[in-house]
């Protein structure tokens, strides 16, 4: 028997304009008044991740960061794992002195290398959706502080901007980091002993679920880790072609509602005619 659902957001659970909807929201409410709880296992910070959730009022617990930060259902930080402070502080000033584009999430706050360069990619992803105007009101942008990374306390998560592989190549070179490359130029890195699985794992250790009771969602490289573990691991049909090999389980894409058509089948609980 299912008892808890964790999934991705982008190209998992997030419709093609990365927003939720009212099919998907009143889906959750169905589920969790089943007694089955949702987790959200994103690589996005909180502050990114609430505003989704908020129009529907609906809480649960969420892994950020893809793992270096795990919240309660009221948002409270329970769980953190920063990266070694020497190892980190090395790779930033790398990239400052690189020039690459990069954003750091920090203790206290979210550095930039270059504000206007992150705007404006981020921009240009935004004009590429169906409906940006939506994607801009429930989203909107990081919090970008003007301070420098020195003096932001511990590392948490370190995104660089870059689509070559040499690159990226670099970057898994060094043994401090998990590293992965999503979306095909975000190079991600978090403490090599932080990911979704490791996050997941602790939270249902401490509910006493089964391996076999739990259910996971994802479509990138930084989703395999946690969708090998679990037994009932779907990536989903619109992830990168290498990706589909490594998992065993197949979910359709999340433009089809992918997730939500996986757990109908798996909890004989019905999305509703209406909707699909």
């Amino acid at each position: 028997m299912i008892k808890l659902i964790a999934t991705d957001l982008d190209g998992t659970l997030c419709n093609a304009n990365h927003c939720l909807d009212q099919t998907i929201a009143e889906y959750i409410k169905k589920l969790s008044a089943r007694r089955i709880e949702w987790v959200l296992a994103s690589g996005r910070a909180m502050e990114i991740v609430e505003p989704l959730f908020a129009k529907y009022a609906f809480r649960c617990p969420v892994i950020a960061l893809n793992g270096a930060l795990v919240y309660d259902r009221e948002g409270k930080l329970t769980q953190r794992w920063p990266m070694k402070t020497q190892p980190a502080q090395d790779m930033l000033h790398e990239i400052q002195k690189q020039g690459f584009l990069a954003v750091a999430s920090m203790e206290n706050g979210i550095w930039c290398s270059d504000p206007q360069a992150y705007r404006q990619r981020m921009e240009t992803l935004v004009r590429r959706l169906p409906d940006p105007a939506l994607f801009a009101q429930e989203h909107g942008f990081l919090s970008l502080t003007a301070k420098p990374w020195e003096q932001l306390g511990a590392c948490y998560k370190i995104e660089i901007y870059d689509s070559r592989p040499a690159l990226a190549d670099w970057v898994r070179a060094a043994a401090d980091f998990k590293v992965s490359v999503v979306h095909g130029d975000v190079i991600e890195m978090t403490d090599n002993a932080v990911s979704k699985a490791a996050a997941l794992r602790q939270l249902c250790e401490s509910r006493r679920l089964a391996n076999e009771e739990v259910l996971c969602f994802g479509d990138s490289e930084n989703d395999l880790e946690m969708l090998q573990e679990f037994r009932y691991g779907h990536i989903m049909r619109n992830a990168e072609e290498p990706l589909l090999a490594q998992v065993n389980h197949i979910a359709p894409a999340n433009t089809a509602y992918g997730v939500l058509r996986v757990i109908e089948n798996y909890t004989g609980i019905p999305i509703g005619k209406e909707q699909a």
